[in-house]
């Protein structure tokens, strides 16, 4: 920026100067009919009127020479008092800017105000950085005037649509109510849901709708699908299914799963793979809602990951509405480990013995996850023939599957396994040689008996582990 700035300097001055050569020629014109007329006295006088003509030729040139450097000096300073004002505009259009300013002074201010305002115009334009300085507050005050006329149309409108959805809502519901509990026939209910015709109307008769499904049970839930689908509403909730935003398309699964199933099916089966989390992560939901005689068949049509949301949203589904519980290891072999995850997790949950050596070979995967969570089923549900491969596998295990195998050890332990715990004890870490003494405390009398034989130099720690291990609050 400094590098344009100066070249523009350079250049205003460069053409000035050559102004200036061009209007010299006119100037030493306009002198020279003096100089010729000297020049003739010269020649017919003495050598000392020749003297007194050299003198006077001389004094006329300096003149000349004072002349051109004042005219000078004055564009430079009217080009310097224009300085910020000509890169944005020409110094015909600043006349003219400033002939106008003028006038409107001159004919529509009173004279007292008139002579102020003439006096800034004056000084405003012979120090253009002022007129810059006052631009830039207009131009300040505009942003934040068009801010607060912004702001202040935004909430209007947010408030006029609320109390619309408010006095709207309230009018459906009652209508809506009057209908299940019979007090009106549809006919009459038909002409009392006024303005249903409107897409605003019609999204919050959804919304109300929507909200009576998810509060009537039995007898009266069973009226609400029938009015979405006597009022056409199941043809917006499709084209919001269908629409290409995100958030619309899962405003429009949610709707066909609880209000138009038997046309939700299909669509809900080309979602379960879509790329956006939200959409298939819904989609997986409703999957299992529609389909609660086999509701986890979409696996095997996964190919997307099954997400953390959506397993617990399954899990909530599956106690809510009592859905049958499938036999979860057939899907330890799946290749989606967040599948594999899951399946240990309902194993474990629904304490299923079912095909329990494929949830044991799970302990050999290379998924730290899979690991950890084949551990604490073989924990959770007594596997005690799996003692000797626990053992097997903890040197090789993180620290965190290491705690997870001395917990096992708890509940399926047993004296044979107190040398195990033991050498843990004496080489282990901190929090491995407090979750070994652990494990050997709840095994039993016998091996609590072995532990407090031992010395303060095979177990330095060993006292403060049994009273941590003691104490009630741990």
């Amino acid at each position: 920026m400094q590098h344009i700035s100066l070249a523009i300097n350079k250049l205003i001055v460069n053409s000035f100067v050559f102004l200036c050569f061009l209007a010299w020629p006119q100037v030493v014109q306009a002198k020279q009919p003096l100089v010729v007329q000297s020049q003739i006295t010269i020649q017919q006088e003495d050598s000392v009127e020749n003297s007194e003509a050299e003198n006077a030729v001389v004094d006329l040139t300096q003149k000349a020479k004072a002349e051109d450097q004042k005219l000078n000096s004055a564009g430079k300073k009217k080009q310097h008092n224009h300085s910020i004002i000509n890169v944005f505009i020409s110094d015909k259009k600043i006349e003219l800017l400033k002939n106008k300013l003028t006038e409107y002074g001159e004919k529509h201010l009173p004279r007292k105000i008139r002579t102020v305002y003439l006096d800034i115009v004056e000084k405003v334009f012979d120090y253009s950085l002022l007129l810059f300085l006052a631009a830039l507050i207009l131009i300040f005050i505009a942003n934040i005037a068009f801010v607060l006329l912004t702001l202040n149309f935004t909430i209007k409108r947010k408030n006029q649509k609320e109390k619309f959805g408010r006095i709207y809502g309230k009018m459906y519901e009652e209508v809506i109510m009057d209908y299940i509990f019979g007090n009106i026939d549809w006919e009459k209910a038909l002409i009392k849901l006024k303005r249903i015709k409107y897409k605003a109307n019609r999204r919050i008769l959804i919304s109300v709708l929507m909200n009576f499904k998810a509060n009537f049970k039995g007898e009266l839930e069973k009226f609400i699908p029938e009015i979405y689908v006597k009022l056409n509403l199941q043809n917006d909730s499709l084209k919001l299914a269908r629409s290409r935003h995100s958030h619309k398309k899962v405003m429009g699964i949610m709707e066909l799963t609880h209000l138009y199933p038997q046309g939700a099916k299909g669509m809900i089966s080309t979602l379960i793979n879509h790329p956006n989390d939200y959409v298939r992560t819904e989609a997986q939901i409703a999957y299992v809602t529609l389909n609660a005689e086999n509701p986890f068949s979409f696996f095997e049509k996964l190919k997307q990951p099954f997400a953390k949301w959506a397993q617990l949203s399954v899990f909530y589904l599956i106690r809510l509405n009592q859905i049958p519980v499938p036999a979860f290891a057939r899907f330890l072999s799946f290749k989606h480990y967040n599948i594999r995850n899951f399946s240990l997790k309902m194993i474990t949950f629904f304490q299923q013995f079912e095909d329990v050596s494929e949830v044991i070979k799970m302990v050999d995967n290379e998924m730290e996850e899979t690991r950890f969570l084949a551990y604490k089923a073989i924990n959770d549900l007594r596997l005690y023939d799996s003692r000797e491969l626990l053992k097997k596998k903890f040197e090789g295990e993180t620290n965190r599957n290491k705690l997870e195998i001395l917990k096992a050890f708890k509940n399926i332990g047993d004296t044979d396994d107190f040398a195990f715990l033991e050498e843990v004890m004496k080489t282990g870490s901190i929090s491995l040689k407090l979750e070994a003494c652990r494990s050997v405390y709840h095994m039993g009398q016998e091996s609590r008996d072995k532990i407090s034989k031992h010395t303060k130099e095979e177990i330095p720690e060993l006292e403060l582990l049994l009273a941590h291990v003691k104490d009630p609050r741990n």
